[in-house]
């Protein structure tokens, strides 16, 4: 028995390992990500000006509308599948990047016909037409970083993010600056790639992760391109969740409401950095760790769920409070209407923290089928309240409907891993951070007239006093942070 339960504990602190080294990776890669990120997009919003960046919002949504015809969902397949049996990758690898290929010439067809049939701007046409070229070197980019994921190591991939994201920013900020307009912003999207691919493939040989010998199977492509359809659907569902409030808005609404509302989302997706890094990280190990020991899994979903409430919360409560402040610090007088978009849509943010890890686990647990049938379940709510009330309310309408949704799809997931996994996930600890978040909200309002940093920094210390004080963190939880905070101040120190 003893022995037995040392065999046990073993894969956890293997797969414990490799998650945290995953994730530390991404988490400084993604913090980097985003802090270059916004800063981009702050001078992506500031030199387009609100309309030109309605346009840019505008080709990236339309082309994201259909590029899962690029893939159809093989590429994550194959990731899974490798990441349980590494030698399927000689099975897999040239099957999916050359079916890849063959989708990327519809996808790029389908996608500039139905802009042209629209109608779209020239200038927009051209734009979306330059975007689906990537689809190609996509094409070997994705299969090859499918390898290196499946075999665990995002860090690689993490660093190679920053890499593409630093060549991307460089670019396009030499294009804003020399006064050229939103097409070479794509442009310089697509300038990453033979960079990545190159990366990738140095990562790959290095690590003897080999594909094989080039070979080909056409007989196996119908059965690749079934497997894949579960994470196709929900790809184009969550597209649609993500996408068509801008595409709607630029239907009934000015080119500068459609910047306004992207200027606000984008931000509030910045936030992500906080939990994405984990949620992506956490995939790829448990599913090898699913396949050795099935009730692994279930620890993982309920401490990283409490984790996100602890972050989200007071992320939410402090955002509405502080938008009229953020956005015209940020962006400028001209993007003052943003404000009361960002209030509203800070609140997507920790639900699409809980849907973002919830839809990977069932993918490590072989239930994507259940993610496939909830975002397509949202996508619909989507469509049909986004029509019904846009025209008329615009970019508040847009707002409210995607934190209902997010909601909903919190709600759906929430029951079904209750379901799959029991209860445990501790709604009195969840309760009581909910009340210190409620309490720092108070000190955000209070001090709402000083500046800006002061305030935060003042409110999140309050908040994390009263989280210690009044117990809402276990034990172990708390010999955790206290472990982290002496490492990094220790390493500070050094």
């Amino acid at each position: 028995m003893e022995n037995q339960s040392v065999s046990e504990q073993k894969p956890q602190r293997t797969a414990g390992r490799t998650i945290a080294r995953n994730t530390l990776f991404g988490i400084g890669a993604q913090a980097a990500l985003r802090l270059l990120g916004l800063l981009f997009s702050i001078l992506v919003v500031r030199r387009l000006g609100d309309a030109e960046f309605g346009h840019y919002s505008v080709v990236l949504a339309w082309a994201g509308l259909f590029s899962v015809i690029g893939d159809m969902g093989i590429t994550q397949y194959m990731t899974r599948e490798i990441a349980r049996e590494p030698e399927k990758t000689k099975e897999l690898f040239w099957n999916t990047a050359v079916l890849r290929f063959i989708l990327a010439i519809i996808a790029m067809v389908v996608t500039v016909l139905s802009a042209i049939a629209k109608p779209y701007e020239t200038d927009i046409v051209i734009a979306i037409t330059l975007y689906t070229a990537g689809y190609f070197l996509q094409a070997l980019l994705a299969p090859l970083q499918g390898i290196i994921a499946g075999n665990q190591r995002l860090d690689y991939l993490s660093v190679f993010s920053v890499i593409g994201q630093i060549i991307f920013m460089v670019a396009g900020g030499l294009f804003l600056f020399a006064g050229l307009n939103f097409i070479w912003l794509v442009v310089a999207s697509l300038l990453n790639m033979p960079v990545l691919i190159a990366l990738s493939l140095w990562v790959v040989w290095r690590h003897h992760m080999q594909p094989p010998r080039f070979h080909i199977e056409p007989r196996m492509w119908r059965a690749l391109l079934l497997a894949g359809l579960p994470f196709a659907i929900i790809q184009l569902a969550l597209t649609f969740n993500f996408q068509i409030d801008t595409l709607i808005l630029e239907t009934f609404q000015s080119a500068s409401m459609v910047g306004w509302y992207n200027a606000a989302y984008n931000l509030t997706r910045a936030f992500l950095v906080l939990t994405s890094a984990l949620t992506v990280a956490m995939p790829v190990t448990l599913a090898h760790e699913h396949a050795l020991n099935p009730v692994s899994v279930s620890p993982w979903y309920y401490r990283t769920t409490k984790f996100m409430v602890f972050l989200g919360l007071p992320l939410a409560i402090g955002g509405t409070l502080l938008a009229d402040k953020i956005i015209p610090l940020l962006y400028g007088v001209e993007y003052t209407p943003a404000a009361i978009a960002f209030a509203i849509l800070i609140w997507d943010t920790p639900l699409l923290m809980y849907t973002a890890l919830c839809g990977n686990l069932t993918t490590v647990i072989k239930k994507e089928r259940r993610a496939m049938s909830t975002y397509l379940s949202l996508a619909f709510l989507n469509i049909t309240l986004n029509l019904l009330f846009i025209p008329t309310y615009g970019l508040i309408a847009a707002s409210v409907i995607t934190v209902a949704s997010e909601l909903t799809g919190a709600i759906l997931f929430y029951v079904f891993f209750r379901r799959e996994f029991g209860p445990g996930l501790g709604l009195r600890g969840i309760l009581r951070l909910g009340v210190a978040a409620v309490l720092m909200g108070v000190v955000v309002f209070l001090l709402h007239d000083t500046n800006l940093f002061i305030n935060v920094s003042v409110s999140g210390a309050f908040y994390l006093v009263v989280v210690w004080l009044i117990g809402a963190l276990s034990v172990e939880e708390r010999a955790m942070l206290t472990g982290v905070v002496k490492r990094k101040l220790g390493g500070v120190l050094r």
